[in-house]
């Protein structure tokens, strides 16, 4: 009976008895371990949980495209903001790559369908508190795997809805050092967002620097998204007339297929940057006697004054409109009301 030994009795090495047990209930390592169910907040039950790239991006589209369909919705075609959501919605080959390095989907087709369904899918989105939080803490964590395309994606999501959770003035050295990997979309967006939400002329280096990488981006750039760069730069009083001197070729080359509301702002913004090239605004005049019928009346007053101030001929455009401008008058404030009466002799 005692004759057992106490290498059997408690068992010796390689023993089974000698083999951690890994049980949360057993006399263990891991005895003081207590699990408790606790019930979910349900404030968090729309909550993004898992921040990586492909989920932060998906995220950003779902809200992108949310926020767009209500600006259809109220016929706001003037949007600048508007036409650059339309065209990451309508990029396809970018969202095509991204999808590849994901997902491995070898056929076009199959991916526009992938994506087409992705813009598509919750039409009416509404998130909490509680979301915009957690949505804003993956961004900064994961701030440094996201290429400046996601990232302007991502930014134009919290400055759609009004959501400021301190990501702007934390992605300033982000941005600044991703400036020379930028594409013109990428660019124009997140110039739009920064000059709207950061204060003005603390970021005047970040800006300068934006100035300096134009010419690396002009082939991306279409007429619409120069004159919001003229427009930008100006209402942070950056108006650098080197801009208008990299822009004014790329205009006229395309100035044929641009309507009343682009040629109006062109002409404006230039005569307030005080460019001196007056062929430029010839060329804009010949352009704007075409559509002379679309304007409105702010758009018209902004172009024929800007004409009128840098010594342009308007004799045709009075003679053109001067059976309409009546119709014009009570639209203008009184100061544009005076000038108009002036130039078309009106008493």
């Amino acid at each position: 009976m005692l004759s057992l030994s106490l290498k059997r009795l408690g068992g010796g090495v390689g023993r089974r008895l000698c083999m951690p047990i890994y049980s949360g209930t057993s006399d263990s390592v891991f005895k003081d371990k207590h699990f408790v169910l606790r019930k979910i907040n349900q404030k968090y039950e729309n909550v993004l949980l898992f921040g990586d790239v492909n989920k932060l991006r998906n995220t950003a589209i779902e809200l992108i495209q949310n926020i767009s369909e209500q600006s259809e919705n109220s016929c706001n075609n003037n949007s600048y903001i508007n036409d650059k959501l339309k065209k990451y919605e309508n990029s396809y080959k970018f969202m095509s790559e991204k999808l590849e390095e994901g997902n491995e989907i070898d056929n076009d087709e199959n991916k526009n369908m992938v994506l087409k369904s992705e813009l598509n899918k919750e039409k009416n989105i509404t998130k909490k508190l509680s979301f915009w939080q957690i949505y804003s803490m993956r961004v900064k964590k994961n701030i440094h795997l996201l290429n400046t395309h996601d990232f302007s994606l991502i930014l134009q999501s919290f400055h759609l809805y009004n959501k400021d959770t301190g990501v702007y003035v934390m992605s300033i050295k982000y941005v600044d050092d991703q400036i020379p990997n930028m594409n013109g979309t990428s660019f124009v967006i997140l110039l739009n967002i920064f000059s709207k939400r950061l204060k003005k002329h603390s970021y005047d280096e970040f800006f300068k620097k934006m100035i300096n990488y134009i010419p690396n981006i002009m082939y991306d750039l279409n007429t619409k998204d120069m004159n919001n760069i003229l427009n930008i730069f100006y209402n942070i009083e950056l108006n650098n007339p080197k801009i208008c001197e990299m822009f004014y070729k790329k205009i006229l080359s395309n100035i044929n297929k641009e309507g009343a509301f682009i040629i109006s702002s062109l002409c404006y913004i230039f005569y307030k940057y005080n460019f001196e090239y007056l062929h430029f605004f010839e060329r804009l005049k010949k352009r704007g006697l075409c559509v002379l019928n679309d304007f409105d009346a702010i758009e018209f007053y902004k172009f024929i004054f800007s004409l009128y101030k840098k010594n342009i001929c308007i004799k045709e455009i009075i003679n053109s409109k001067k059976n309409d401008i009546m119709a014009l008058l009570p639209k203008y404030n009184e100061e544009q009301k005076l000038f108009i009466c002036d130039i078309f002799g009106i008493k």
